[in-house]
């Protein structure tokens, strides 16, 4: 069976998905909808009701951060199940990329926010003190990455090589992986941001650019369903924004009351 055929009902359900994604005109209605409450409700008419499903406006920013976190990693396991089994690994690892921001913080520092006590994932790094954290994580789902960090290499760089180590093994099924690979490491190390100004545009949108063309050109092959996650990632990010400025505001409104 050629890798064309094998991706095909993968590649329609990713692509039925990716057209659901929320709109600029969806995201403009809803920064103008006020409190979390109504935020929520708004939501719901849009395409990132799958989302914000379940959550309520009394529901802390700490809830909120762990729900969409969870729900991506539930996401990205989803879409790997529709791929061939070799294809699998290389986007089983896109789950890991939200929390390096938060597994940095973890393993440099001493203190952890109240929130990641609580989320299933960073929970055991959470409850660790730091001279321990190194051993924990290996414990951890993110234990690929220990050997990493205790050799002084930055988390983006080892996160980077042990994606790279999950590429399908078949030749024409890692079409695309090296471009998105560079424009994941200029996005993750900075550089792009020292370059704002001179070549124009931001690195957000950059990044958005380029996993657009991903997606597009290298359809049907793992590739594309990469890219289609991060531009998913991207969309929570900014829902996440949105949602826990609102309950952040609310939370300190109750504590004038």
């Amino acid at each position: 069976m050629s890798s064309h055929s094998e991706f095909a009902y993968a590649q329609a359900r990713i692509q039925a998905r990716h057209g659901r994604r929320a709109e600029a005109a969806d995201w403009r209605r809803l920064a103008s909808s006020g409190d979390l409450e109504n935020f929520l409700q708004a939501a719901q008419r849009t395409p990132l009701a799958s989302w914000t499903q379940g959550l309520q406006a009394d529901r802390s920013s700490h809830a909120i951060e762990i729900q969409l976190r969870q729900r991506f990693r539930d996401y990205v396991g989803e879409v790997a199940g529709w791929l061939p089994t070799g294809a699998r690994p290389v986007v089983h690892w896109i789950s890991q990329l939200p929390d390096l921001p938060a597994l940095q913080h973890l393993l440099s520092t001493g203190t952890a926010p109240a929130w990641m006590f609580n989320d299933p994932q960073l929970q055991p790094l959470a409850e660790a003190d730091r001279g321990h954290r190194g051993v924990v994580i290996r414990t951890t789902e993110f234990a690929p990455l220990a050997d990493a960090w205790q050799k002084g290499i930055a988390l983006p760089d080892a996160w980077l090589e042990q994606w790279h180590r999950r590429w399908p093994k078949i030749k024409a099924q890692q079409q695309g992986l090296e471009y998105l690979g560079r424009l994941l490491q200029r996005f993750l190390s900075g550089s792009t941001a020292r370059e704002t100004g001179r070549a124009g545009g931001d690195p957000h949108a950059r990044l958005v650019s380029g996993l657009r063309y991903v997606f597009r050109r290298f359809s049907f092959k793992p590739a594309a369903a990469c890219a289609h996650l991060g531009l998913v990632a991207l969309d929570l990010q900014q829902l996440r924004g949105e949602l826990v400025q609102r309950a952040l505001f609310d939370e300190r409104t109750a504590l004038r009351i």
